[in-house]
């Protein structure tokens, strides 16, 4: 326990350090930061607190030494596999089919730490055949940390997520390291960032794909919130923002559109509406006169037949991206499954998670045994940061179907964001028995066509990382 003088000096270098940085600490790790600061202080032969912020202001190593003490640097490659796996399946392909042919796209891993975020991205993209379109930009806000990533050198617990592959295929062995191909490493650019500080943009470049992952967990709400629009409006229209599952849902913060996978919620910036269809914008013949002819009004609209199926016509509008449309095409049909289904999709897809979860809460009372149902309700409860909820959502699934691979993972990511490191382990252990026997190329149920080899991938990462974890002394 500190003395009173101690405490208030203590207090003051907390202020100051969470106003730099964003970063908290609750009064459970009030003792982990002060000896933290202390450590750095007897380092520099200064083991007194006296006048901290004044020296950390006008020494930024200072600053930049408390922040690698102080800073929870934990990454490994790969770490969340089914994350990755969402950027293989779901957002390269939206952004190969929106972007011109050729373009330049442009990646930003926000707190990347040591780098192995961002070197894993380098690398998905060259398995993509991608790597020349892409540019990463990797930012973190301690410059020792940059430093270390840089140099692109890694021992073994950086491959501790079941990667132990990557260091046969993309990196030299140096004893106990392993230094990453120059090719990976020189895609790459490293600047740092903080990004709560009020100077913050970047209004000369706009990021089709963000990382910001077990960052935001960090941070106060009124600081997320700020966080939350600098990342937004730094995104180019239809670019995408992934979050971990344990940082705090952001859809109240910025107008993104949410979209679920197994590997948790995707934010979207969606692009801004067209006026005219892409094949319209192809070079056509010369333009002819105009005849000199009357021109007639156009007949009114006739109305839809009557046997026009609403179901049919939201399910293509929820395709379309017309969200408005289900929403207005579902109304309040709590009796009908597969309207309820339709309409809770929308909700969630244009950024309205809570009313979403509204509906799927009451629609799961009259359709106890939906296992989509009740699965769609457990990712909208963890987007919205209820998961205790969202464990007991997931549950009922299993308990509806044991055979659910995507069930199983999402039990996995939310018991393991949640610290439950052995309920997480029997979770992904029961996800890659679930994989067992079945047909690596077959579609997974509840992931919009994910393969069950990618899941059983997925499913054996997060066994051997946890494993790792919970052997370690």
């Amino acid at each position: 326990m500190s003395a009173p003088g101690v405490a208030d000096r203590l207090d003051h270098a907390l202020e100051f350090f969470t106003a730099q940085t964003g970063l908290t600490f609750p009064s459970s790790r009030r003792i982990d930061f002060e000896a933290g600061v202390r450590r750095v202080m007897a380092r520099r032969g200064q083991p007194e607190l006296d006048d901290l912020p004044a020296r950390a202001l006008s020494d930024a190593r200072l600053l930049d030494e408390l922040v690698d003490e102080l800073a929870v640097g934990e990454t490994y490659f790969f770490r969340e596999p089914a994350q990755f796996e969402a950027i293989r399946q779901v957002v390269l392909p939206r952004l190969a089919s929106e972007r011109r042919p050729g373009a330049l796209l442009n990646a930003w891993s926000a707190g990347c730490a040591s780098g192995e975020e961002p070197y894993s991205l380098a690398i998905l993209l060259e398995q993509e055949g991608l790597a020349s379109r892409w540019r990463i930009l990797a930012s973190d806000i301690s410059r020792l940390a940059l430093a270390k990533a840089a140099k692109a050198t890694y021992g073994k617990w950086s491959f501790r997520g079941g990667q132990d592959d990557l260091a046969a295929r993309y990196f030299r062995g140096r004893g106990d390291r392993f230094a990453l191909d120059p090719r990976f490493r020189d895609r790459v650019r490293f600047e740092p960032i903080n990004l709560v500080a009020d100077a913050f943009s970047m209004p000369d470049r706009r990021f089709d794909l963000v990382l910001c992952r077990n960052v935001l967990i960090y941070f106060k709400p009124e600081v997320v919130k700020a966080v939350a629009m600098r990342i937004y409006d730094c995104m180019a229209e239809g670019g995408w923002l992934i979050t971990a599952p344990s940082d705090p849902p952001l859809w109240t913060y910025a107008p993104f559109t949410i979209h679920t996978n197994p590997g948790g919620a995707l934010y979207r910036k969606t692009p801004a509406a067209r006026p005219v269809a892409a094949a319209s914008l192809a070079p056509g013949p010369p333009a002819r006169a105009a005849a000199r002819t009357p021109v007639r009004p156009a007949p009114p609209p006739r109305p839809p037949p009557a046997t026009a199926d609403p179901m049919a016509s939201a399910r293509e509008a929820l395709a379309a991206g017309d969200t408005a449309r289900v929403i207005a095409l579902t109304g309040a049909r709590p009796a009908d499954l597969a309207a309820c289904l339709l309409r809770i999709q929308a909700l969630a897809n244009s950024g309205q998670a809570a009313q979403a979860e509204g509906v799927a809460e009451t629609a799961a009372s009259l359709h106890p045994t939906s296992v989509d149902l009740h699965y769609l309700r457990a990712v909208l409860l963890l987007g919205l940061n209820r998961s205790d909820e969202a464990v007991r959502a997931v549950r009922r699934v299993l308990y509806l179907d044991r055979t659910l691979i995507a069930a199983h993972l999402l039990l996995g990511s939310i018991l393991r964001g949640r610290g439950d490191n052995p309920g997480a382990l029997r979770a992904y252990r029961n996800a890659r028995d679930c994989c067992a026997g079945l047909a690596a190329d077959d579609p997974a149920k509840l992931t919009d066509g994910e393969s069950v080899g990618r899941l059983a991938e997925a499913a054996a990462a997060g066994v051997a990382s946890l494993e790792a974890i919970l052997a370690a002394p």
